[in-house]
This record gives structure tokens, sequence and C-alpha cells, in this order.
């Protein structure tokens, strides 16, 4: 009779135990963002009239493009493992706006999944007398 108590508590004691652990809140993404972070590669999707009509994908070796976000809104730019430039961000939403001397420069779609962080470039291209609509994806991986 005892070993049927047990064997009922003991799911429930589980569901218990798991769900402290489920509360605790999630980080914002503010706070995720900070680290740095290697551009692993590159989508670019150009199409007209939202019918894609091409793409590629680059893919980068390591230490060839790289972002380090700070706690206090700089962003430190890396290429080829050298500080290439430091800028400044702010995030508002998914929304990344970073300043830079010609103006300023936004990344939409934010979203970090464990060690990935992802975003899109919006932009047009001409080739060959056509316009283009074209959407860059960058997925890159923490490192620090």
């Amino acid at each position: 009779m005892k070993n049927k108590v047990f064997i009922t508590i003991l799911p429930v004691l589980f569901v218990i135990a798991f769900s402290f652990t489920s509360c605790e809140k999630e980080k914002p993404l503010g706070e995720l963002l900070v680290g740095k972070w290697e551009v692993q590669s590159e989508r670019q999707i150009f199409s007209i009239s939202n019918d894609v009509k091409f793409e590629y994908i680059l893919y980068y070796d390591p230490e060839d493009l790289a972002f380090e976000f700070t706690s206090g809104g700089s962003m430190i730019v890396y290429q080829e493992g050298d500080v290439y430039s430091m800028l400044a961000y702010a995030l508002s939403a998914n929304t990344l706006t970073i300043e830079t001397a010609g103006g300023n420069m936004e990344w939409e779609n934010v979203s970090i999944d464990g060690n990935s962080l992802t975003w899109s470039e919006f932009g047009t291209d001409v080739i060959n007398e056509t316009t283009y609509n074209v959407e860059i994806i960058y997925t890159t991986e923490r490192v620090k």
C-alpha cells in the first residue's frame, strides 16, 4: 500500500520541481545581445514585388567579421580579428539602430536562439537595369 502512494506522489513532485525552474524569467534581448558574435553566413535574397528571383549564401571564415556588443550601447566591429571600428547602438523591440558616420543603419528582425544571433537588412540593388528588393539575413555565433 505504501508503494502505491509513493508512485502517485513521485510524478507530482517532478511537476512541482519543474514548474519552479520554468518560472524563471527569460532575459531581455538587450541582455542576451551583450557579447562577441562571429558572422557565419549571409543569405542574400533578391525579389521583385515579393517574388523571389534568386538568392545567394555567402559563408565566412572564422574571424572574418565579428561584432561585440557592450551593455553600455557600444558596438565593436572586428575584421580579420582586428578592431575595425567602434560604433554606438540602440535596441528597440527587435530592431537595432547603429549610428555610423554616414547616418544610421537598421538591423531588423534581431533574434537570439541559444548561441545564434540573426538579423536582416533591407535595401535595393540595380542589376542589368532591373531594380531588386534585397533582404540580407546574417547568422552569427556567440564566441564570448
